[in-house]
């Protein structure tokens, strides 16, 4: 029997987790941490760096460094990155599933070593609220990778499985999952090992990634405030500054205040200016409750679509790490009615529930059974009757968002026109009922129809929706049989041929294999770890001479920190403090006396 891994492809960090003898567990990696940062970047060799290792130069190099790429899936959006000693071309651009692909080659990779075997199976999970076309962009992003896809799963119906809440009574459960750069909320009634989600609603664009810039945002305006001008609009200034605001959300989490001290972020002559403040929980509240009032409304929805009220629910799940913020936890707790549940870290959950999937597809014992829906209507653009005339450009619902997957759903319509000889199919997903006020999956034509009378010749539009949340139309003009067929894939992510997905493994490969690959741990893997931090320590040493009082003397402080920390061996404050003095060095170099 195969064995299959569950990976969380988060928008911040994402996951991967094993059953193992009955038991679920996510694998660590390398260095013993079980997130994997989701972010791609390449060193100034040129080297591809996933995971921790992008995430340290994130601040000092955001033209070599991709963070938050879930939030593009889909889509035909290019990141361009600089890769210094990568040949004659300095830049690369790559599509959404293709950096996508190097965070799950790094997960693979990282399953492979922990168990001491080949892993080619996975179940990846998305947003319940993802569109087709970034269910198929996630699908082709683990292919690229080296997997076989399982299943496409939706990940508040992952974390339900995680919960294990298994009870011979019906219970109904709401998940809310508020992560780094998307939102879903789904109404699951589970009983016994069957869970069947009732309704899903959310927000592709709404995550914790908005948190961090609002609070950027307002810690310029401190800044602005104290110096009377504008923070530096640079890329390297603007990556610091959302830096910091992402580890003051962290820690706003846990207290009431928080310290800010960003130096050399401007200059007004010879003279650095820094940003020192403190963030108060209650200021941070303020940023962001109008974007948690409306998860709040996704709610509702759900509720009402799920044909239920607030009380009528058991439980309450939080997903995903935004939901650590304790005024999301206070403002569910306040709109349901009770107290959210715990036992499974909400970072995690995701993982432990596609992998529990996963097993059951390969045929582990696991007593599970899962029912899902699809969290959209889809239909076609049609003509309709009214009492002003004929009306084109009507959404004709098909499939009604949260029927029960895999679905399969025929409409029959009509030719408009006598003679009509051409009919284009032009399909769409959403609520509105006109049709271009929906989401656009795709369209093709039938061509060839025979000369008749308006609405003499019918066509069957039939649609069949998979447990992948991947769309196939069918068309069949009856009485003649004529057919035509339609994967529905956004323009950017169709589906690859085998020639392309073995080439794009190929590049991806070329990638992976170079000696200097800088993984998740940040350990490079041709030369020892500190060596790139016995530069940095040289480097500031030289410099101590030239600077002023004030700045050789935290520089000193930072050197003697760090000596302490090398010594006993912190491996976690030694990175800490690489950071802080790479920052230092950055900034600090041009104001040298």
């Amino acid at each position: 029997m195969s064995r299959a891994v569950g990976i969380d492809l988060g928008t911040t960090n994402s996951e991967v987790a094993i059953v193992e003898d009955g038991q679920v567990r996510v694998l660590p990696g390398e260095d013993g941490e079980l997130m994997l940062p989701s972010c791609v970047g390449f060193d100034d060799q040129g080297q591809l760096l996933v995971g921790r290792a992008a995430l340290r130069q994130a601040a000092a190099a955001p033209d070599r460094t991709v963070r938050s790429i879930k939030r593009w899936m889909g889509t035909d959006h290019k990141t361009i990155l600089r890769s210094e000693g990568s040949g004659s071309d300095p830049t690369r651009d790559f599509l959404p599933h293709e950096i996508s692909a190097m965070i799950l080659r790094a997960l693979k990779q990282r399953a492979e070593t922990a168990l001491a075997e080949a892993v080619t199976q996975a179940v990846i999970t998305v947003p319940a609220y993802f569109t087709n076309a970034q269910r198929q962009a996630t699908k082709t992003a683990g292919e690229i990778a080296g997997l076989e896809v399982l299943q496409i799963l939706n990940e508040p119906t992952a974390a339900a499985l995680a919960y294990d809440l298994r009870s011979e009574e019906t219970e109904r459960v709401l998940v809310y999952d508020l992560g780094g750069g998307t939102f879903d909320v789904s109404v699951v009634e589970m009983t016994g090992s069957v869970t069947e989600v009732l309704a899903s609603h959310g927000n592709n664009q709404l995550g914790g990634d908005d948190f961090d810039r609002r609070l950027q945002l307002h810690l310029a305006e401190r800044f602005r405030q104290t110096h009377g001008m504008a923070v530096p609009d640079d890329p390297v200034t603007q990556a610091r500054l959302l830096r910091a605001a992402e580890q003051i959300k962290v820690t706003l989490s846990t207290h009431a205040f928080a310290p800010v001290r960003e130096a050399f972020l401007g200059s007004k002559g010879k003279t650095a200016l820094h940003l020192e403040t403190e963030i108060a929980r209650t200021d941070f509240e303020a940023l962001i409750r109008p974007l948690l009032t409306e998860t709040l409304e996704a709610i509702d929805r759900a509720l009402s679509d799920a044909k239920l009220q607030a009380e009528d629910l058991d439980r309450i799940i939080l997903v995903g790490g935004s939901t650590r913020i304790p005024l999301v936890q206070q403002m569910v707790q306040d709109h349901l009615g009770q107290a959210p549940v715990e036992g499974v870290q909400p970072d995690l959950s995701v993982a432990l529930g596609a992998a529990l999937q996963a097993g059951v597809l390969v045929g582990e014992e696991i007593d599970a059974i899962l029912v899902d829906v699809i969290p959209h209507s889809l239909g076609i653009s049609a003509a309709v009757d009214t009492p002003m005339g004929v009306m084109p450009g009507y959404f004709s619902v098909i499939i009604p968002r949260n029927s029960v997957v895999p679905v399969s759903r025929s409409e029959v319509y009509a030719t408009l026109s006598p003679n009509q000889a051409v009919v284009e199919i032009e399909i769409f997903q959403g609520e509105n009922e006109v049709a271009e006020e929906n989401v656009p999956l795709g369209s093709y034509r039938i061509e060839g129809l025979p000369p008749a009378p308006a609405g003499s010749i019918q066509i069957e539009v039939h649609f069949d929706f998979d447990l992948n949340g991947i769309l196939t139309v069918t068309t069949t003009e009856k009485g003649k049989g004529k057919q035509g067929k339609l994967m529905v894939n956004h323009a950017g992510i169709q589906r690859l041929s085998s020639s392309e997905l073995q080439q794009a493994r190929a590049n991806l490969d070329a990638l992976f294999t170079s000696d200097e690959t800088k993984t998740g741990s940040g350990v490079r893997v041709s030369q020892p770890a500190d060596a790139e931090l016995a530069d940095l320590i040289e480097r500031a040493q030289q410099l101590l001479s030239s600077l002023a009082d004030q700045q050789a003397e935290e520089l000193q402080e930072l050197l003697d920190s760090l000596e302490h920390a090398l010594a006993a061996a912190e491996t976690a404050t030694v990175s800490e403090l690489q950071e802080e003095l790479s920052d230092f060095l950055y900034y600090a170099a041009p104001h040298a006396t």
